[in-house]
């Protein structure tokens, strides 16, 4: 009883916060950015790029000596010229710089807490009304399949709405503020399927929200079955979508993917449309494609980055891992935002738990969930229901910051996965230069 009262309070709180009439009139002010012209979009751009940085000025120690004597027509050329690149190392080296407050939140704020793909933990300071903005963003993606507010949607993600531990249904929450079913990713095996499966196709809903690995792995146990089902819309983010899970999906699972492109610094957001075209959101955040000296490139180059909505700590020129290039030309479905290729460069591999199901990277996350102290890490199966945790330890590194670790693997993960911590004095890069967090070293374990 004390557990669901815990889950109202949350999501009530949250659709206080994120679905309140300013998140519905922010959705409308949204979708009118959609019918604006190039010259319109890049004046509003250039009002709230001037925005950010100069927020960033009066705010950050890492900015002060810059000057903020330039008007919004000035703004990119002050980026370019004035603004270095910055990345997730920067952020880590120089708190006190790149921190409003010397890294303490205000009552009024929120935070933002992610080990990301790299798996070195991160906290952002967010702004309410980036949190708002955020949701705002989201919900216009929603409306380009036609949900609307008050349609039934599920979600399959990392939330824990049922114990690890629970062997009999319900493995989901019905959230009724948003009129959503939250269904225990944790719980797609052989054993409790089943009655996922059946409750969602009772509640039928418009859309479903997934990772990748989620939803592909409710659509093998489909297969396995010999079952389908038929929710209209699936949004995915926070993963690839792979072609050998997309092809699936499609088949067992939902009617169109439309995936997502984000992350927990808020720097970049793509959204695909109903022609499978990956936007830019302009309104967003600002967007360059920069190559390896930093310089603007027409080719494959990495994403970085400037928040246009997050005054509290507003992140400019945030470079990401992330590669990706511009497509030139128009499309079909008439919107002005640019468009760009699908996004590499997160690479990870297939891990799977104990009982031999594959593991989300993304629920992996939750296992550094509150832990600080850790530069590096890496995830490794190195056999059978077995995992190497690598740790690059910061000083302050003890035994509880290892033991809370090994806590939130058995009761946010994983149960019955036997995992081992290795502290280490490097983890390094591959010889592309790339940096892989989870990798399958237990060769007769790789999945096909």
């Amino acid at each position: 009883m004390l557990a669901e009262l815990r889950k109202e309070f949350l999501y009530g709180g949250r659709a206080l916060v994120r679905d309140n009439a300013l998140s519905q009139r922010l959705v409308r002010r949204l979708r009118g950015h959609e019918l604006m012209d190039d010259y319109a979009l890049k004046v509003m751009g250039d009002r709230l790029l001037h925005r950010s940085l100069q927020a960033a000025i009066e705010k950050l120690p890492y900015y002060a000596h810059i000057t903020r004597d330039f008007s919004p027509v000035e703004a990119r050329q002050a980026l370019r010229e004035l603004f270095p690149i910055v990345d997730k190392s920067a952020l880590l080296e120089h708190p006190q710089a790149l921190y409003p407050n010397g890294g303490s939140k205000r009552p009024w704020q929120a935070l933002g807490k992610t080990s990301g793909t790299t798996g070195t933990p991160l906290v952002i300071i967010r702004s309410l009304q980036s949190v708002q903005m955020e949701q705002a963003f989201i919900k216009r993606h929603w409306t380009w399949a036609g949900y609307v507010d008050g349609m039934p949607r599920a979600t399959l993600r990392g939330d824990m709405v049922a114990g690890l531990d629970q062997a009999r249904p319900p493995y989901w929450f019905e959230n009724r503020y948003n009129r959503q079913l939250l269904l225990s990713s944790r719980h797609l095996t052989d054993h409790c399927v089943d009655p996922i499966i059946d409750k969602l196709r009772d509640y039928a809903p418009a859309m479903m929200q997934a990772y990748p690995s989620t939803a592909y792995t409710l659509a093998q146990q489909l297969e396995r079955r010999g079952m389908r089902l038929h929710v209209p819309y699936l949004f995915t983010a926070s993963e690839p979508l792979y072609p050998h899970q997309k092809e699936l999906i499609g088949e067992r699972l939902a009617g169109k993917i439309m995936d997502m492109y984000g992350m927990a610094e808020r720097v970049a957001f793509a959204t695909q449309c109903e022609y499978g075209s990956m936007h830019v959101n302009p309104d967003y955040s600002h967007v360059e494609i920069l190559d390896e000296h930093g310089e603007p490139t027409d080719g494959y180059g990495h994403v970085v980055g400037t928040t246009l909505h997050n005054l509290a700590m507003p992140l400019v020129r945030y470079r990401l891992s992330d590669r990706t290039r511009w497509r030139h030309g128009h499309c079909l479905c008439g919107r002005p935002f640019p468009m760009i290729e699908p996004v590499t460069g997160k690479l990870e591999d297939r891990i799977t738990g104990g009982d031999g199901s594959e593991v989300s990277p993304s629920v992996l996350t939750f296992a550094f969930k509150g832990v600080e102290n850790v530069r590096k890490s890496q995830v490794a199966q190195v056999g059978p229901g077995l995992w190497e945790l690598r740790l690059v330890p910061d000083a302050r590194f003890s035994q509880a910051d290892q033991d809370k670790l090994l806590r939130n693997i058995a009761q946010l993960v994983d149960a019955t996965v036997q995992v081992k911590v290795v502290l280490r004095d490097e983890l390094p890069n591959t010889a592309a230069g790339k940096f892989r967090w989870v990798v399958n070293e237990w060769q007769d374990g790789r999945r096909s």
